[in-house]
């Protein structure tokens, strides 16, 4: 194997323990990662403000993809140096399927999330997690109707995003979305939801772009991750790691399987590459 140059790791599942604590041994194992010369970059299906603070302000993370994909952004620089989203046809696909579905709706649209105020105040009832619950509060700003509020302004939109309290409903959602929206991205990054971004928007996509534009070869980069949104990523690395908590899709997917979040599986993997 080739020195590593480059990790890229999704956070929640992956990096974050359930309750999204950044524990210390894995704080040390990415500050020891950088000091070998590693390009550290948080890969996941959140804004990029919505990557929590004590990752954001590390002095060697530079690079966040962001948004399932849809951005790679530079917090150095200040700047976005790669996006892929979904235009107005797309989005209009997307609500002519989900209109009766029963769940609620989030949007991310130029670095902000969206979400209906009627569904801000049933939230509760669709995230049994207290830490997922904060953060949808923290992240969308409410609107009166998403829809309406999406075409009049127009502007491209980097994730759509649904919500369950039955995860039986969702289940079978989430195999039907996948033939009827077939042109679009359609993944999962937690229990109860589904993402949608543009078919270009996946995180395999901008790792590529990434690794290119930072003259590392595929060889020398390693990936992280749990979801069905990180199926792509896996593929795409010299190395893809599956946490052991991963779905069986991401499973299949990696070179190889880690330990699980909650045993601090990335920083035992850079341990070990470290080593």
């Amino acid at each position: 194997m080739k020195r590593i140059k480059l990790i890229a790791f999704d956070l929640d599942g992956t990096l974050l323990k359930n309750n999204k604590e950044l524990t210390p041994r894995t704080l040390k194992a990415l500050g020891q990662a950088s000091e070998a010369g590693i390009c550290l970059v948080p890969t996941t299906g959140r804004l990029y403000d919505g990557v929590p603070e004590e990752i954001r302000a590390l002095p060697f993370i530079r690079y966040v993809i962001a948004a399932n994909g849809a951005q790679i952004y530079d917090a150095r620089e200040e700047r976005t140096l790669y996006r892929a989203e979904m235009n107005m046809d797309e989005v209009r696909q997307f609500f002519a399927y989900t209109r009766e579905v029963p769940a609620i709706t989030g949007c991310y649209r130029g670095g902000q999330g969206f979400m209906a105020r009627s569904d801000m105040e049933k939230m509760a009832a669709y995230t049994s997690e207290q830490a997922l619950f904060l953060m949808m509060r923290r992240v969308y700003k409410p609107v009166e109707n998403l829809e309406d509020f999406l075409f009049e302004t127009g502007e491209p939109v980097q994730k759509l995003m649904l919500f369950f309290a039955d995860l039986g409903e969702r289940k079978r959602i989430l195999r039907d979305m996948k033939v009827s929206l077939s042109g679009l991205a359609v993944t999962s990054s937690v229990a109860n939801n589904i993402e949608v971004n543009a078919r270009e928007a996946n995180k395999g996509a901008a790792l590529r772009y990434l690794w290119e534009y930072l003259g590392i070869e595929r060889d020398e980069t390693a990936a992280f991750g749990d979801g069905s949104n990180d199926i792509t990523m896996l593929l795409e690395a010299g190395t893809g790691y599956a946490m052991e908590n991963a779905c069986p899709e991401a499973k299949e997917a990696a070179d190889r399987l880690a330990p699980s979040n909650e045993q601090e599986g990335v920083a035992f993997e850079i341990e070990r590459l470290l080593s």
